[in-house]
């Protein structure tokens, strides 16, 4: 597993390979996706920064995240968007506790063997997402 200065520094190239300028506040950003992992919505990575910047700014830097593959969206049916870095790990899903909102990964996949049968069929870029969603243990009692 990569250290978090070495995925820090991947995040760094990838933003620079983007072509997007490396501002404070991207490095800002990249350093809270890098090391908490998230995902996280705007407000939150708001907070995370302290105030330095506005939200109208950190709205603006992840949606250009987003549109050069840096940043993976992502909705758990709740109207916010949350954002987590697109290369930090291995593809994963979420639980999300319908009560508290709190959002775990789950490492393991059983649907890329179903993703394989499809891309078999003569599609590219195959893709899913699948989120679980229940009642963590503090909500439960």
């Amino acid at each position: 597993m990569a250290s978090l200065s070495q995925d820090l520094s991947t995040a760094l190239k990838s933003l620079k390979a983007s072509g997007l300028k490396l501002t404070r506040t991207r490095r800002a950003l990249l350093e809270v996706l890098v090391k908490e992992h998230g995902p996280f919505t705007i407000e939150e990575l708001q907070q995370r920064l302290d105030g330095s910047c506005d939200i109208a700014t950190v709205y603006r830097n992840m949606t250009a995240f987003g549109e050069f593959g840096l940043v993976r969206p992502c909705d758990f049916g709740d109207g916010l968007t949350r954002y987590e870095w697109a290369h930090s790990h291995e593809h994963h899903h979420h639980i999300i506790c319908q009560r508290c909102r709190l959002v775990e990964e789950l490492e393991h996949c059983v649907v890329e063997e179903l993703e394989q049968l499809v891309a078999s069929r003569g599609y590219s870029n195959v893709s899913h997402r699948l989120e679980f969603y229940g009642l963590c243990q503090n909500c439960q009692t």
